[in-house]
């Protein structure tokens, strides 16, 4: 930024960006910007900020957050509409932005750990065996119609209840299309708020899970399914 003025303090020239300052200053520090440069661009540079900050006001903006789980840093990023992602996996907060650049290459995105903090704080209880449901909003918009409808069969799904990808397949009237309700599922932008962990294979095995098997194993066990977890009898993960 330009040296300040010794004559203007930065207050003035806010003021007579937002326009509201003094109306007898506000006419002497026109006259002054006519024949002062360096006010003159610190003005301009004021007023692009001051544009930049309303347009994250008033427009569109993806928001993320990072905190410590049982299951090692999570990282969570929501729309104006919903929670957009929840990740767990071994990746930097570069690496989470980037993708969530690339997903909405036309929105901002910025970092925000006060409006997620509901998402944190809900996640934490479910960790912590206190919390059956969330209230919380999920943004699938941007995904394909096949996986919304997917993804929107599997958030029916009860604490504790567990489902096959068959019965998925036949929820919403595609009998045949298991294979793909996996794909899917396996796709999940936000796993655990939107809960394909409970769904399994028709033998009653897991089945796949984003990021490992432990991790599907884990939540089954917060909710008590300890039935579907094999020779193991409980989680690899102790939690809570």
């Amino acid at each position: 930024m330009t040296r300040n003025c010794a004559i203007y303090q930065e207050e003035d020239l806010l003021a007579w960006i937002l326009g509201d300052p003094d109306p007898v200053a506000g006419q002497a520090l026109t006259e002054h910007m006519a024949v002062c440069s360096a006010c003159r661009e610190r003005a301009a540079e004021y007023r692009i900020l001051h544009r930049s900050a309303k347009g994250l006001r008033g427009g569109p903006v993806v928001r993320w957050r990072r905190f410590d789980s049982p299951f090692g840093v999570m990282r969570v990023a929501a729309s104006g509409a919903g929670l957009v992602a929840l990740s767990w996996q071994d990746e930097s907060d570069d690496a989470f932005v980037a993708g969530l650049e690339r997903r909405y290459p036309s929105t901002p995105v910025v970092c925000d750990t006060d409006r997620l903090a509901p998402a944190e704080e809900q996640l934490t209880e479910y960790f912590g065996r206190r919390r059956p449901r969330f209230d919380l909003f999920v943004d699938l918009a941007a995904l394909g119609d096949f996986q919304r409808t997917v993804l929107g069969a599997a958030s029916g799904l009860d604490f504790g209840e567990t489902v096959t990808y068959t019965e998925i397949a036949r929820r919403i009237g595609r009998p045949k299309a298991s294979r793909a309700v996996g794909n899917a599922l396996g796709r999940n932008p936000v796993p655990i708020i939107v809960p394909c962990h409970r769904v399994v294979r028709t033998d009653r095995t897991l089945g796949g899970y984003t990021g490992g098997l432990r991790y599907k194993r884990a939540l089954l066990d917060i909710e008590g399914r300890t039935d579907l977890l094999g020779s193991h009898g409980q989680t690899e993960m102790p939690l809570g």
